[in-house]
């Protein structure tokens, strides 16, 4: 009989702590509408586009800034931009910063909250090729401190 008592007060707590578990799970989920970010460059000018992306954070949790890291720009011909010439904005970050580095574009915050980026990129005169370049650009979120 204490046998049986035992194993049945184990199942119920067990059960219990599963239940409480899944509810208090922190996620953090960030989502853009874009596929693609098309920007330009002008061939002696700063080219902004504003508005360029903007990321859904979607959290039940604090947690620590967004980081935007890029890849140089490439296109098929062998052209190339380089990230010191890739510059975000957003309205943590104080004006426009170079992708040289990972960019913190949002402070740390509880919960569910938008985080509209602005890019710049710097013409370099002749030198850049005309056409189409891709890159990968990666947001990750920090662990709150």
């Amino acid at each position: 009989m204490k046998r049986t008592l035992f194993i049945l007060v184990f199942s119920f707590v067990s059960l219990s702590s599963v239940g409480i578990a899944r509810a208090e799970d922190p996620f953090v989920y960030i989502s853009f509408e874009q596929k693609s970010v098309k920007l330009r460059s002008e061939v002696f000018w700063n080219t902004i586009t504003p508005k360029a992306l903007t990321l859904n954070v979607r959290s039940n949790c604090f947690h620590g800034s967004v980081v935007a890291t890029m890849s140089s720009l490439r296109n098929p011909a062998g052209g190339k931009i380089t990230q010191d010439r890739v510059f975000v904005k957003t309205s943590s970050t104080g004006g426009f910063v170079p992708l040289v580095k990972p960019v913190a574009i949002s402070s740390p915050v509880y919960g569910p909250h938008n985080i509209v980026v602005d890019f710049m990129v710097k013409g370099n005169g002749p030198y850049d090729n005309a056409g189409q370049y891709y890159g990968t650009l990666v947001f990750t979120v920090m662990p709150a401190v």
